[in-house]
Protein backbone atom coordinates (compact mmCIF):
# COMPACT_ATOMS: atom_id res chain seq x y z
CA UNK A 1 0.00 0.00 0.00
CA UNK A 2 2.84 2.72 1.22
CA UNK A 3 4.58 1.45 -2.69
CA UNK A 4 1.39 2.72 -4.35
CA UNK A 5 1.07 6.22 -2.03
CA UNK A 6 4.87 6.27 -3.56
CA UNK A 7 3.24 5.50 -7.34
CA UNK A 8 0.82 7.94 -7.00
CA UNK A 9 3.47 11.02 -5.55
CA UNK A 10 5.90 9.80 -8.33
CA UNK A 11 2.97 10.53 -10.67
CA UNK A 12 2.70 13.95 -9.83
CA UNK A 13 3.76 16.80 -11.92
CA UNK A 14 7.63 17.60 -11.91
CA UNK A 15 7.32 21.20 -10.44
CA UNK A 16 5.45 20.01 -7.58
CA UNK A 17 8.69 18.60 -6.51
CA UNK A 18 11.11 21.11 -8.40
CA UNK A 19 9.72 23.96 -7.45
CA UNK A 20 9.63 23.28 -3.25
CA UNK A 21 12.64 21.84 -3.68
CA UNK A 22 14.31 25.14 -5.03
CA UNK A 23 12.60 26.82 -2.20
CA UNK A 24 14.15 24.53 -0.01
CA UNK A 25 17.56 25.02 -1.60
CA UNK A 26 17.28 28.79 -1.59
CA UNK A 27 16.86 28.24 2.45
CA UNK A 28 19.19 26.19 3.17
CA UNK A 29 21.88 28.78 1.63
CA UNK A 30 20.41 31.69 3.73
CA UNK A 31 20.97 29.44 6.51
CA UNK A 32 24.57 29.03 6.03
CA UNK A 33 24.98 32.69 4.81
CA UNK A 34 23.04 33.71 7.59
CA UNK A 35 25.44 31.73 10.15
CA UNK A 36 28.66 32.85 8.26
CA UNK A 37 28.04 36.70 8.43
CA UNK A 38 26.85 36.20 11.89
CA UNK A 39 29.52 34.55 13.24
CA UNK A 40 31.85 37.10 11.45
CA UNK A 41 30.18 40.04 12.59
CA UNK A 42 30.86 38.63 16.52
CA UNK A 43 34.08 37.32 15.82
CA UNK A 44 34.84 41.09 15.05
CA UNK A 45 33.57 41.98 17.89
CA UNK A 46 35.60 39.81 20.11
CA UNK A 47 39.14 39.96 18.27
CA UNK A 48 38.60 43.70 17.74
CA UNK A 49 37.92 46.68 19.55
CA UNK A 50 35.10 48.41 17.80
CA UNK A 51 35.25 52.11 17.94
CA UNK A 52 32.09 53.07 15.62
CA UNK A 53 29.27 51.33 15.80
CA UNK A 54 28.89 52.08 12.03
CA UNK A 55 31.75 49.67 10.90
CA UNK A 56 28.97 46.92 11.16
CA UNK A 57 26.08 48.67 9.35
CA UNK A 58 26.73 47.03 5.94
CA UNK A 59 26.83 43.43 7.89
CA UNK A 60 23.67 44.16 9.86
CA UNK A 61 21.89 45.38 6.63
CA UNK A 62 22.90 42.43 4.86
CA UNK A 63 21.47 40.24 7.75
CA UNK A 64 18.49 41.93 8.07
CA UNK A 65 17.73 40.99 4.39
CA UNK A 66 18.75 37.92 4.03
CA UNK A 67 16.10 37.30 7.16
CA UNK A 68 13.61 38.77 5.27
CA UNK A 69 14.06 36.95 2.19
CA UNK A 70 13.85 33.68 4.23
CA UNK A 71 10.94 34.46 5.70
CA UNK A 72 9.52 35.17 2.31
CA UNK A 73 10.69 31.94 0.71
CA UNK A 74 8.98 30.45 3.78
CA UNK A 75 5.74 32.22 2.91
CA UNK A 76 6.38 31.10 -0.66
CA UNK A 77 7.02 27.73 0.37
CA UNK A 78 3.66 26.61 2.26
CA UNK A 79 1.83 28.52 0.49
CA UNK A 80 2.97 26.25 -2.81
CA UNK A 81 2.18 23.24 -0.87
CA UNK A 82 -1.45 24.25 0.52
CA UNK A 83 -1.90 25.08 -3.02
CA UNK A 84 -0.93 20.96 -3.75
CA UNK A 85 -3.11 20.30 -1.32
CA UNK A 86 -6.25 21.99 -2.02
CA UNK A 87 -5.40 20.62 -5.77
CA UNK A 88 -5.47 17.27 -5.12
CA UNK A 89 -8.20 17.07 -2.57
CA UNK A 90 -10.06 18.39 -5.26
CA UNK A 91 -8.65 15.59 -7.64
CA UNK A 92 -9.68 13.18 -4.85
CA UNK A 93 -13.10 13.93 -5.03
CA UNK A 94 -14.21 14.20 -8.52
CA UNK A 95 -12.80 10.63 -8.74
CA UNK A 96 -15.33 9.84 -5.78
CA UNK A 97 -17.87 11.71 -7.85
CA UNK A 98 -17.14 9.39 -10.79
CA UNK A 99 -17.12 6.18 -9.04
CA UNK A 100 -20.09 6.61 -7.01
CA UNK A 101 -22.59 5.86 -9.76
CA UNK A 102 -20.66 2.74 -10.38
CA UNK A 103 -19.79 1.60 -6.85
CA UNK A 104 -22.08 -0.37 -4.12
CA UNK A 105 -20.43 1.69 -1.39
CA UNK A 106 -23.04 3.01 0.36
CA UNK A 107 -23.46 6.92 0.09
CA UNK A 108 -23.24 7.72 3.32
CA UNK A 109 -19.82 6.11 3.53
CA UNK A 110 -18.97 8.09 0.47
CA UNK A 111 -19.92 11.55 2.55
CA UNK A 112 -17.48 9.70 5.15
CA UNK A 113 -14.59 9.61 2.17
CA UNK A 114 -15.00 12.84 0.39
CA UNK A 115 -15.23 15.00 3.63
CA UNK A 116 -12.81 13.60 6.45
CA UNK A 117 -10.67 11.46 4.83
CA UNK A 118 -9.74 13.31 1.93
CA UNK A 119 -9.25 15.99 4.22
CA UNK A 120 -6.78 13.80 6.17
CA UNK A 121 -5.05 14.36 2.98
CA UNK A 122 -3.90 17.47 3.93
CA UNK A 123 -1.13 16.50 6.22
CA UNK A 124 0.64 14.86 3.38
CA UNK A 125 0.86 17.78 1.14
CA UNK A 126 1.51 20.38 3.78
CA UNK A 127 3.22 18.70 6.42
CA UNK A 128 5.20 15.64 5.24
CA UNK A 129 6.29 16.24 1.80
CA UNK A 130 7.70 19.48 3.30
CA UNK A 131 9.34 17.02 5.78
CA UNK A 132 10.68 15.19 3.58
CA UNK A 133 11.96 17.74 1.27
CA UNK A 134 14.27 19.10 4.43
CA UNK A 135 15.79 16.09 5.18
CA UNK A 136 16.66 15.22 1.69
CA UNK A 137 18.10 18.54 1.09
CA UNK A 138 19.14 20.86 4.14
CA UNK A 139 20.27 17.44 5.94
CA UNK A 140 22.90 17.05 3.26
CA UNK A 141 23.98 20.79 2.85
CA UNK A 142 24.38 21.51 6.37
CA UNK A 143 26.48 18.27 6.58
CA UNK A 144 28.45 18.54 3.62
CA UNK A 145 29.46 22.23 4.94
CA UNK A 146 30.15 21.14 8.35
CA UNK A 147 32.27 18.07 6.81
CA UNK A 148 34.68 21.22 5.48
CA UNK A 149 34.74 23.49 8.33
CA UNK A 150 34.61 20.84 10.94
CA UNK A 151 35.09 17.26 10.19
CA UNK A 152 34.77 15.81 14.06
CA UNK A 153 31.41 17.85 14.30
CA UNK A 154 30.25 16.47 10.92
CA UNK A 155 30.89 12.92 12.54
CA UNK A 156 28.75 13.67 15.34
CA UNK A 157 26.07 15.00 13.39
CA UNK A 158 26.18 11.67 11.15
CA UNK A 159 26.38 9.32 14.31
CA UNK A 160 23.12 11.01 16.02
CA UNK A 161 21.23 10.89 12.85
CA UNK A 162 20.02 7.60 12.29
CA UNK A 163 18.50 7.25 15.89
CA UNK A 164 15.45 9.31 15.82
CA UNK A 165 14.32 7.46 12.48
CA UNK A 166 14.51 4.46 14.51
CA UNK A 167 12.76 5.66 17.77
CA UNK A 168 10.21 7.01 15.29
CA UNK A 169 9.81 3.25 13.39
CA UNK A 170 9.42 1.48 16.87
CA UNK A 171 6.71 4.17 18.14
CA UNK A 172 4.97 3.22 14.45
CA UNK A 173 4.00 -0.22 15.37
CA UNK A 174 2.09 1.13 17.94
CA UNK A 175 0.68 4.52 16.19
CA UNK A 176 -0.49 2.59 13.06
CA UNK A 177 -2.87 0.78 14.95
CA UNK A 178 -3.87 3.37 16.89
CA UNK A 179 -4.86 5.21 14.20
CA UNK A 180 -6.53 2.63 11.86
CA UNK A 181 -8.81 1.86 15.11
CA UNK A 182 -9.36 5.59 15.60
CA UNK A 183 -10.94 5.45 11.74
CA UNK A 184 -12.80 2.73 12.57
CA UNK A 185 -14.75 4.40 15.42
CA UNK A 186 -15.65 7.21 12.91
CA UNK A 187 -16.91 5.34 10.24
CA UNK A 188 -19.09 3.73 13.44
CA UNK A 189 -20.15 7.08 14.40
CA UNK A 190 -21.10 8.61 10.93
CA UNK A 191 -23.28 5.24 10.11
CA UNK A 192 -24.35 5.41 13.48
CA UNK A 193 -25.61 9.08 13.27
CA UNK A 194 -27.02 8.82 9.45
CA UNK A 195 -29.50 5.54 11.15
CA UNK A 196 -30.19 8.00 13.81
CA UNK A 197 -31.43 10.71 11.46
CA UNK A 198 -32.65 8.41 8.40
CA UNK A 199 -35.53 6.52 11.63
CA UNK A 200 -36.13 9.37 14.09
CA UNK A 201 -39.46 9.75 12.87
CA UNK A 202 -39.97 5.86 13.60
CA UNK A 203 -37.67 6.02 16.53
CA UNK A 204 -40.09 8.82 18.04
CA UNK A 205 -43.55 6.63 17.30
CA UNK A 206 -41.92 3.84 19.07
CA UNK A 207 -40.58 6.00 21.92
CA UNK A 208 -37.11 4.14 21.21
CA UNK A 209 -35.28 7.45 20.60
CA UNK A 210 -33.56 7.36 23.98
CA UNK A 211 -31.61 3.86 23.38
CA UNK A 212 -30.66 5.32 19.92
CA UNK A 213 -29.39 8.56 21.51
CA UNK A 214 -27.01 6.20 24.46
CA UNK A 215 -25.90 4.41 21.59
CA UNK A 216 -24.67 7.07 19.70
CA UNK A 217 -23.33 8.50 22.88
CA UNK A 218 -21.57 4.96 23.05
CA UNK A 219 -19.54 5.29 19.46
CA UNK A 220 -19.02 9.26 20.20
CA UNK A 221 -17.12 8.01 24.09
CA UNK A 222 -15.27 4.89 21.76
CA UNK A 223 -14.10 7.63 19.46
CA UNK A 224 -13.01 9.86 21.74
CA UNK A 225 -11.38 7.49 23.42
CA UNK A 226 -9.58 6.38 20.38
CA UNK A 227 -8.76 10.21 19.46
CA UNK A 228 -6.89 10.66 22.95
CA UNK A 229 -4.72 7.23 22.63
CA UNK A 230 -3.97 8.89 19.03
CA UNK A 231 -3.23 12.30 20.79
CA UNK A 232 -1.00 10.49 23.58
CA UNK A 233 1.22 8.52 21.13
CA UNK A 234 2.01 11.87 19.46
CA UNK A 235 2.88 13.32 22.18
CA UNK A 236 5.29 10.35 23.23
CA UNK A 237 6.82 10.22 19.87
CA UNK A 238 7.32 14.23 20.06
CA UNK A 239 8.52 14.04 23.21
CA UNK A 240 10.81 11.45 22.32
CA UNK A 241 12.25 13.12 19.46
CA UNK A 242 12.80 16.61 21.33
CA UNK A 243 14.73 14.70 23.70
CA UNK A 244 16.89 12.88 21.68
CA UNK A 245 17.49 16.07 19.60
CA UNK A 246 18.20 18.02 22.18
CA UNK A 247 20.52 15.56 23.97
CA UNK A 248 22.65 15.62 20.66
CA UNK A 249 22.96 19.44 20.18
CA UNK A 250 23.80 19.04 24.12
CA UNK A 251 26.73 16.54 23.09
CA UNK A 252 27.95 18.74 20.42
CA UNK A 253 27.71 22.12 22.35
CA UNK A 254 29.56 20.76 25.41
CA UNK A 255 32.18 18.95 22.55
CA UNK A 256 32.92 22.28 20.98
CA UNK A 257 33.27 23.95 24.33
CA UNK A 258 35.66 21.84 25.65
CA UNK A 259 37.93 22.05 22.32
CA UNK A 260 37.63 25.40 22.20
CA UNK A 261 38.89 25.90 25.97
CA UNK A 262 41.77 23.46 24.74
CA UNK A 263 42.48 25.89 21.68
CA UNK A 264 41.50 22.95 19.38
CA UNK A 265 38.96 24.98 18.10
CA UNK A 266 38.99 28.94 16.75
CA UNK A 267 35.92 30.80 18.07
CA UNK A 268 34.39 31.52 14.80
CA UNK A 269 34.10 28.08 13.85
CA UNK A 270 33.41 27.29 17.53
CA UNK A 271 29.71 29.71 17.30
CA UNK A 272 29.28 28.37 13.49
CA UNK A 273 29.00 24.50 14.87
CA UNK A 274 26.97 26.08 17.28
CA UNK A 275 24.49 28.10 14.75
CA UNK A 276 23.95 25.80 12.46
CA UNK A 277 23.70 22.76 14.96
CA UNK A 278 19.84 23.58 16.01
CA UNK A 279 19.12 24.12 12.63
CA UNK A 280 20.48 20.87 11.62
CA UNK A 281 18.41 18.60 13.87
CA UNK A 282 15.46 21.06 13.75
CA UNK A 283 13.74 18.58 10.63
CA UNK A 284 14.16 16.24 12.70
CA UNK A 285 12.47 17.73 16.08
CA UNK A 286 9.54 18.33 13.55
CA UNK A 287 9.06 14.44 12.89
CA UNK A 288 7.15 13.75 15.90
CA UNK A 289 4.25 15.75 14.57
CA UNK A 290 5.01 14.62 10.81
CA UNK A 291 4.77 11.11 11.82
CA UNK A 292 1.83 11.30 13.58
CA UNK A 293 0.18 12.90 10.65
CA UNK A 294 1.48 10.54 8.01
CA UNK A 295 0.49 7.87 10.14
CA UNK A 296 -3.04 9.68 10.01
CA UNK A 297 -2.95 10.14 6.11
CA UNK A 298 -1.44 6.69 5.30
CA UNK A 299 -4.74 5.15 7.19
CA UNK A 300 -6.68 7.68 4.91
CA UNK A 301 -5.08 6.76 2.03
CA UNK A 302 -5.66 2.95 2.36
CA UNK A 303 -9.50 4.09 2.78
CA UNK A 304 -9.17 6.21 -0.62
CA UNK A 305 -7.65 2.84 -2.36
CA UNK A 306 -10.50 0.44 -1.18
CA UNK A 307 -12.65 2.67 -3.36
CA UNK A 308 -10.64 4.33 -6.00
CA UNK A 309 -7.22 2.26 -6.72
CA UNK A 310 -7.14 -1.41 -5.71
CA UNK A 311 -10.24 -1.88 -8.38
CA UNK A 312 -8.67 -0.53 -11.16
CA UNK A 313 -5.24 -2.01 -10.54
CA UNK A 314 -6.87 -5.16 -10.20
CA UNK A 315 -8.90 -5.07 -12.80
CA UNK A 316 -7.09 -7.36 -15.95
CA UNK A 317 -6.48 -5.51 -19.04
CA UNK A 318 -8.11 -7.48 -22.11
CA UNK A 319 -9.06 -6.06 -25.22
CA UNK A 320 -12.02 -6.04 -26.87
CA UNK A 321 -11.37 -5.48 -30.47
CA UNK A 322 -13.15 -8.35 -31.69
CA UNK A 323 -15.67 -7.81 -29.53
CA UNK A 324 -19.38 -7.84 -31.28
CA UNK A 325 -21.46 -4.67 -30.53
CA UNK A 326 -24.00 -5.01 -29.20
CA UNK A 327 -22.85 -8.28 -27.48
CA UNK A 328 -25.24 -10.87 -26.12
CA UNK A 329 -24.65 -11.85 -22.45
CA UNK A 330 -24.32 -15.80 -21.35
CA UNK A 331 -24.25 -16.66 -17.90
CA UNK A 332 -22.85 -19.78 -16.66
CA UNK A 333 -23.81 -22.01 -13.51
CA UNK A 334 -23.71 -18.23 -12.04
CA UNK A 335 -23.30 -18.46 -8.00
CA UNK A 336 -24.12 -15.13 -5.56
CA UNK A 337 -23.91 -15.05 -1.76
CA UNK A 338 -24.13 -11.70 0.43
CA UNK A 339 -21.25 -11.91 2.77
CA UNK A 340 -22.56 -13.11 6.03
CA UNK A 341 -25.75 -14.86 5.00
CA UNK A 342 -26.40 -18.26 4.87
CA UNK A 343 -28.57 -18.70 1.50
CA UNK A 344 -27.45 -18.07 -1.63
CA UNK A 345 -29.21 -14.80 -3.62
CA UNK A 346 -28.70 -16.92 -6.83
CA UNK A 347 -27.43 -20.33 -7.17
CA UNK A 348 -26.72 -22.17 -11.01
CA UNK A 349 -28.52 -19.47 -12.77
CA UNK A 350 -27.71 -20.61 -16.90
CA UNK A 351 -29.30 -18.30 -19.16
CA UNK A 352 -28.82 -16.69 -22.65
CA UNK A 353 -29.63 -12.88 -23.11
CA UNK A 354 -29.92 -12.14 -26.96
CA UNK A 355 -28.33 -9.03 -28.55
CA UNK A 356 -30.13 -5.98 -29.87
CA UNK A 357 -33.07 -7.16 -27.62
CA UNK A 358 -35.14 -5.94 -24.88
CA UNK A 359 -34.84 -8.61 -22.06
CA UNK A 360 -37.65 -8.32 -19.39
CA UNK A 361 -36.71 -9.88 -15.64
CA UNK A 362 -39.40 -10.65 -13.48
CA UNK A 363 -39.65 -12.65 -10.08
CA UNK A 364 -40.99 -12.75 -6.58
CA UNK A 365 -39.20 -10.65 -4.15
CA UNK A 366 -36.08 -11.70 -3.31
CA UNK A 367 -35.36 -14.03 -5.99
CA UNK A 368 -32.25 -12.27 -7.10
CA UNK A 369 -33.36 -9.52 -9.91
CA UNK A 370 -31.51 -6.43 -8.45
CA UNK A 371 -28.26 -8.81 -7.25
CA UNK A 372 -28.71 -10.34 -11.27
CA UNK A 373 -28.05 -6.62 -12.43
CA UNK A 374 -25.21 -5.68 -10.31
CA UNK A 375 -23.65 -9.02 -10.86
CA UNK A 376 -23.79 -7.57 -14.67
CA UNK A 377 -22.72 -4.46 -13.72
CA UNK A 378 -19.50 -5.80 -12.45
CA UNK A 379 -20.42 -3.80 -9.03
CA UNK A 380 -20.45 -7.38 -7.35
CA UNK A 381 -18.41 -10.06 -8.57
CA UNK A 382 -20.37 -14.44 -8.52
CA UNK A 383 -18.77 -16.50 -6.10
CA UNK A 384 -18.57 -19.16 -9.07
CA UNK A 385 -20.10 -19.47 -12.65
CA UNK A 386 -19.09 -16.86 -15.65
CA UNK A 387 -20.72 -13.94 -17.19
CA UNK A 388 -19.87 -13.15 -20.58
CA UNK A 389 -20.51 -10.78 -23.46
CA UNK A 390 -20.33 -12.99 -26.80
CA UNK A 391 -16.74 -15.11 -26.09
CA UNK A 392 -15.25 -12.55 -24.13
CA UNK A 393 -15.42 -13.06 -19.76
CA UNK A 394 -16.84 -10.08 -17.79
CA UNK A 395 -14.33 -11.05 -15.03
CA UNK A 396 -11.06 -10.49 -17.82
CA UNK A 397 -12.24 -7.11 -18.68
CA UNK A 398 -10.89 -4.22 -17.76
CA UNK A 399 -12.48 -1.60 -15.23
CA UNK A 400 -12.72 1.15 -18.16
CA UNK A 401 -13.76 -1.57 -21.11
CA UNK A 402 -16.75 -2.61 -18.50
CA UNK A 403 -17.34 1.17 -18.07
CA UNK A 404 -17.78 1.96 -21.74
CA UNK A 405 -19.97 -1.03 -22.02
CA UNK A 406 -22.41 -0.99 -19.86
CA UNK A 407 -24.71 1.62 -18.41
CA UNK A 408 -26.72 0.44 -14.74
CA UNK A 409 -29.07 2.77 -13.93
CA UNK A 410 -30.01 1.62 -10.10
CA UNK A 411 -34.26 1.74 -8.81
CA UNK A 412 -32.93 4.99 -6.81
CA UNK A 413 -30.51 6.79 -9.03
CA UNK A 414 -28.56 9.39 -6.60
CA UNK A 415 -29.06 12.57 -6.60
CA UNK A 416 -25.71 15.11 -6.38
CA UNK A 417 -25.42 18.49 -4.31
CA UNK A 418 -24.39 20.21 -7.92
CA UNK A 419 -26.91 21.53 -10.47
CA UNK A 420 -28.39 19.36 -13.35
CA UNK A 421 -26.30 19.84 -16.04
CA UNK A 422 -23.72 18.05 -13.44
CA UNK A 423 -26.47 15.39 -12.69
CA UNK A 424 -27.33 14.38 -15.76
CA UNK A 425 -23.66 13.93 -17.46
CA UNK A 426 -22.19 12.83 -14.30
CA UNK A 427 -19.48 15.89 -13.98
CA UNK A 428 -18.56 15.25 -17.83
CA UNK A 429 -17.53 17.78 -20.56
CA UNK A 430 -20.60 17.01 -22.79
CA UNK A 431 -22.54 19.73 -25.06
CA UNK A 432 -26.03 21.53 -23.11
CA UNK A 433 -27.89 20.64 -26.28
CA UNK A 434 -27.57 16.66 -26.03
CA UNK A 435 -28.04 17.20 -22.23
CA UNK A 436 -31.13 18.69 -23.37
CA UNK A 437 -31.88 15.97 -26.03
CA UNK A 438 -31.57 13.63 -23.10
CA UNK A 439 -33.74 15.17 -20.72
CA UNK A 440 -36.48 15.35 -23.67
CA UNK A 441 -36.48 11.79 -24.20
CA UNK A 442 -36.79 10.77 -20.33
CA UNK A 443 -39.93 12.77 -20.57
CA UNK A 444 -38.70 15.11 -18.64
CA UNK A 445 -38.91 18.33 -20.91
CA UNK A 446 -41.80 20.16 -19.31
CA UNK A 447 -40.09 20.00 -15.92
CA UNK A 448 -36.83 21.00 -17.14
CA UNK A 449 -38.28 24.18 -18.88
CA UNK A 450 -40.00 25.43 -15.74
CA UNK A 451 -36.83 25.07 -13.83
CA UNK A 452 -35.90 29.13 -12.91
CA UNK A 453 -32.25 28.50 -14.19
CA UNK A 454 -32.34 25.81 -16.52
CA UNK A 455 -29.32 23.66 -16.07
CA UNK A 456 -27.48 25.74 -14.05
CA UNK A 457 -30.65 24.71 -11.36
CA UNK A 458 -28.84 23.43 -8.16
CA UNK A 459 -30.66 19.83 -7.21
CA UNK A 460 -29.79 17.81 -4.27
CA UNK A 461 -29.55 19.10 -0.56
CA UNK A 462 -29.31 22.11 -0.07
CA UNK A 463 -31.18 22.83 -4.15
CA UNK A 464 -34.25 21.46 -5.49
CA UNK A 465 -35.98 17.98 -4.55
CA UNK A 466 -37.07 15.92 -6.98
CA UNK A 467 -39.62 13.31 -7.04
CA UNK A 468 -39.29 9.67 -7.08
CA UNK A 469 -40.50 9.33 -10.61
CA UNK A 470 -37.94 12.59 -11.34
CA UNK A 471 -35.17 10.99 -10.34
CA UNK A 472 -36.03 7.26 -11.99
CA UNK A 473 -36.34 9.60 -15.50
CA UNK A 474 -33.33 11.53 -14.64
CA UNK A 475 -31.53 8.04 -13.92
CA UNK A 476 -32.90 6.91 -18.06
CA UNK A 477 -31.44 10.54 -18.71
CA UNK A 478 -28.02 9.42 -17.78
CA UNK A 479 -28.24 6.32 -19.50
CA UNK A 480 -29.50 7.99 -22.75
CA UNK A 481 -26.83 10.34 -22.40
CA UNK A 482 -23.94 7.60 -22.00
CA UNK A 483 -25.42 5.76 -25.18
CA UNK A 484 -23.82 2.27 -23.96
CA UNK A 485 -24.52 -1.18 -26.13
CA UNK A 486 -25.86 -2.79 -22.85
CA UNK A 487 -27.94 -1.34 -20.65
CA UNK A 488 -29.35 -2.01 -17.19
CA UNK A 489 -32.51 -0.60 -15.89
CA UNK A 490 -33.79 -1.53 -12.70
CA UNK A 491 -37.59 -0.77 -12.36
CA UNK A 492 -37.47 2.32 -14.19
CA UNK A 493 -40.97 3.31 -14.61
CA UNK A 494 -42.25 2.66 -10.67
CA UNK A 495 -44.28 4.99 -8.83
CA UNK A 496 -45.14 6.76 -12.77
CA UNK A 497 -48.79 6.80 -13.61
CA UNK A 498 -49.92 5.36 -17.04
CA UNK A 499 -49.32 7.97 -19.08
CA UNK A 500 -45.89 8.92 -17.80
CA UNK A 501 -44.63 4.99 -18.01
CA UNK A 502 -46.47 5.18 -21.84
CA UNK A 503 -44.05 7.58 -22.86
CA UNK A 504 -40.90 6.29 -21.03
CA UNK A 505 -41.36 2.95 -22.33
CA UNK A 506 -41.38 4.69 -25.76
CA UNK A 507 -38.63 6.20 -25.17
CA UNK A 508 -37.04 2.91 -24.20
CA UNK A 509 -38.39 1.02 -27.03
CA UNK A 510 -36.59 3.59 -29.71
CA UNK A 511 -33.27 3.62 -27.40
CA UNK A 512 -33.24 -0.42 -27.31
CA UNK A 513 -32.25 -0.34 -31.20
CA UNK A 514 -28.91 -1.70 -31.98
CA UNK A 515 -28.55 -2.13 -28.17
CA UNK A 516 -29.15 -5.46 -25.46
CA UNK A 517 -31.21 -3.90 -22.98
CA UNK A 518 -31.95 -5.85 -19.70
CA UNK A 519 -35.03 -4.53 -17.12
CA UNK A 520 -35.76 -5.54 -14.24
CA UNK A 521 -39.54 -4.58 -13.69
CA UNK A 522 -42.92 -5.89 -12.36
CA UNK A 523 -45.24 -4.10 -14.40
CA UNK A 524 -47.22 -5.35 -16.93
CA UNK A 525 -46.76 -2.67 -19.44
CA UNK A 526 -42.87 -3.46 -19.24
CA UNK A 527 -43.94 -7.22 -20.89
CA UNK A 528 -45.67 -5.54 -23.92
CA UNK A 529 -42.40 -3.94 -25.28
CA UNK A 530 -40.00 -7.18 -24.19
CA UNK A 531 -38.59 -9.64 -26.57
CA UNK A 532 -37.72 -11.82 -24.04
CA UNK A 533 -39.15 -12.18 -20.49
CA UNK A 534 -37.49 -14.00 -17.64
CA UNK A 535 -38.76 -14.87 -14.76
CA UNK A 536 -36.68 -15.63 -11.54
CA UNK A 537 -37.71 -17.63 -8.51
CA UNK A 538 -36.26 -17.44 -5.12
CA UNK A 539 -32.68 -18.66 -5.77
CA UNK A 540 -31.88 -16.92 -8.94
CA UNK A 541 -33.09 -19.85 -11.11
CA UNK A 542 -35.01 -18.96 -14.16
CA UNK A 543 -38.96 -20.41 -14.52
Amino acid sequence: MTNQLLKQLVQLPKKTFVIPAGYELATSLLILAIAKDFTGLLNHFYTKDITHIAETAPVLLALFLMLCLQTGINYRQQTFWKKISADMREHYRQLLHQRLPCSPTAPRDYSLLALETVDALDNLYTKILPLLTALLIRLPLLLTAMLVIDPLTALLFALTLPIAPFLLYLIGQATKKASQREWHHLEALTSGFHELLQGMVMLKLFRQDRHQREQLASLSQSFATASLTVLQLAFVSSFALELITTLSIALIAVSTGLRLLSDGLSFATAFFVLLLAPKFYEPLRQGGLAFHAFMDAHTAWQKLQDILFDGVLASPTGHLEQLQIPPAVFLDALCYRYPGTPTAVIQQLTLTIPADRITLITGSSGSGKTTLLKLLAGLCQPDSGTISLNDHPLATMAEASRQKLIAYVPQEPHLFAANLRDNTCLFQSIPDERIRQALRLASLEKWYHALPQGLDTPLGQGGLPLSEGQRKRLGLARALLQNRPITLLDEPTAGMDEALEAQVLRAITVFSRHRTVIIVSHRPSVKDIADTIVELEPGGDPL
